[in-house]
């Protein structure tokens, strides 16, 4: 498959913790991802609030069929708003 970029919201309220389903037809039949921050910005967050997220966050990612689940977890930090992930899958 290669790479690509989806957009997620973390939402209004501070939280450190969340999921995302992707779905993506190029997934089909994959079983390796990673997804990952890049020095990047949003409506809502610019390329230092990217930064951020890419320190203090890791995700840990599943696929099923055409689905990319991407879990995150923070380490002291709480997150809003729109950012931008990239994955890679194979």
């Amino acid at each position: 498959m290669g790479q690509a970029i989806t957009t997620v919201n973390f939402g209004s309220a501070p939280v450190d913790e969340a999921t995302f389903v992707i779905s993506d037809a190029a997934l089909a039949g994959l079983t390796y991802a990673e997804a990952f921050v890049m020095r990047e910005s949003t409506a809502d967050n610019d390329v230092d609030a990217h930064m951020v997220l890419a320190t203090f966050w890791k995700f840990a990612c599943s696929i099923s069929g055409t689905d990319l689940t991407i879990e995150g977890n923070a380490w002291g930090v709480l997150t809003t708003g729109t950012f931008k992930l990239r994955y890679v899958a194979n």
